[in-house]
């Protein structure tokens, strides 16, 4: 099936287009906004591959966790498409997404910010996976520990070495790469994709500490 997938959850904009392989992709890390270069990306990539909206039969969009901003630009314009050429939706974490470019047992992290990072632990083979670790929001303490031991190799931005024990393998996500593993993806109605950002954001927080002041 004609397949439209979309990855804005952190720095590196990931877009693919895929027939039970890969036909094209766009994998890119440039300080610009995603939503300034999400759907410029997507109409470049279409053309590319010589695929029109219309022949694309899915959508699948990683929601989080990750950056709230690039997060949801990502699920918004997935869920507009979807809703558009009334095709199904489906959501793969993003941890996920980092993860599927490597074989064996890893450690996709993510940071977010205040000594914290989200990170999970999978096991890949190239065409099957096993969660061992479901996504989690923690600090970089206890991700190190719950890591240590296990013989996964931590996976993300090289900056994130620096507050682990051992080193952080960089990996640029790649979108596509979930093609080999379609058991990860989650269908969902497109009225109702939300992302997952397994905390809450600066903001909500802010407004907590402050109503719970008065």
């Amino acid at each position: 099936m004609k397949t439209l997938l979309i990855d804005t959850s952190d720095q590196v904009l990931s877009v693919a287009v895929t027939d039970t392989i890969i036909l094209g992709e766009i994998n890119i890390n440039i300080k610009r906004t995603h939503s300034e270069t999400l759907m410029p990306y997507i109409s470049e990539l279409l053309n590319m591959t010589n695929v029109k909206k219309n022949e694309l039969e899915q959508i699948v969009v990683s929601n989080g966790p990750g950056s709230y901003t690039g997060v949801r630009i990502g699920v918004t314009v997935a869920k507009t498409l979807a809703v558009a050429l009334n095709i199904p939706i489906y959501t793969v974490s993003s941890l996920f997404v980092m993860a599927a470019s490597v074989r064996g047992v890893v450690a996709p992290v993510i940071d977010a910010r205040r000594g914290n990072v989200y990170g999970a632990i999978y096991e890949l083979d190239g065409e099957s996976f096993d969660t061992l670790k479901e996504p989690m929001y923690l600090s970089f303490e206890e991700f190190s520990e719950t890591v240590k031991d296990t013989g996964a190799i931590v996976i993300g931005n090289t900056d994130l070495k620096q507050n682990f024990e051992g080193n952080v393998t960089h990996v640029m996500s790649r979108v596509g790469n979930v093609v080999n593993y379609t058991d990860a993806l989650v269908e969902v109605d497109a009225h109702s994709v939300v992302p997952e950002y397994l905390r809450i954001s600066e903001a909500e927080r802010n407004w907590i500490e402050s109503t719970s002041e008065k």
